[in-house]
């Protein structure tokens, strides 16, 4: 009797100790599995609010970057002509340029070749003029609010680039008394002037 009874007790106590070990596994695991869920969540939280925080600081760094760069490559603008024509005694007439309230630099190509034969950089409330081959010609300009930082840069961020809409053609008229060359020109923000072509800045720097 008393051998059943103890067997009865191992027996118990036996179940027990497996209870205890089953439950402490299902506790084990749910609270694993609630700590990976919360780590999954955590990261994801951490991953969102990064990925907006680096959004912000790269524009931050760029807009930095570009001021810095600006700073560093600012000049003074001044009023240069750079030609490219032919020394060959060909007969000339007179090109003329105006800028209105910002700086400007102009360009002009050969309206047959599209070569670039001159660049002008005038400042803002100016007027100028230079002798051309008698031709047709193109006219662009660039403009900005920025700092000048030559011609490589610009105005940098702010510049913007145009092509005249006008004819702009020097030729010769003759009559009894001789002849008369006539010139041509460009008037930026004219009253009654000609809506320009928004062009690109790969457009405006090549050669050709």
């Amino acid at each position: 009797m008393k051998k059943n009874n103890k067997n009865n007790l191992l027996n118990q106590f036996g179940g027990l100790f497996i209870a205890i070990i089953i439950l402490a596994i299902f506790f084990y695991k749910n609270d694993e599995k609630n700590l990976i869920n919360y780590s999954k969540q955590n990261y994801i939280n951490q991953d969102s609010e990064k990925e907006t925080i680096n959004g912000l600081k790269e524009v931050q760094i760029f807009d930095q970057k570009r001021k810095e760069s600006e700073t560093q490559y600012a000049q003074p603008f001044e009023k240069n002509i750079m030609i490219k024509f032919p020394s060959d005694g060909a007969q000339k007439g007179t090109l003329q340029f105006q800028t209105s309230d910002k700086d400007a630099v102009f360009l002009v190509r050969d309206k047959f070749t599209n070569n670039l034969q001159a660049v002008i950089q005038l400042p803002k409330f100016s007027n100028t003029e230079m002798k051309v081959p008698l031709g047709e010609y193109i006219i662009e300009y660039a403009t900005g609010d920025g700092e000048w930082q030559g011609l490589e840069r610009l105005w940098g961020y702010s510049t913007q680039f145009y092509r005249s809409n006008t004819q702009h053609r020097v030729y010769r008229n003759d009559h009894e008394n001789g002849y008369t060359i006539h010139g041509t020109g460009i008037v930026l923000n004219a009253p009654n002037g000609y809506t320009p072509e928004r062009i690109n800045k790969n457009e405006f720097i090549h050669p050709n």
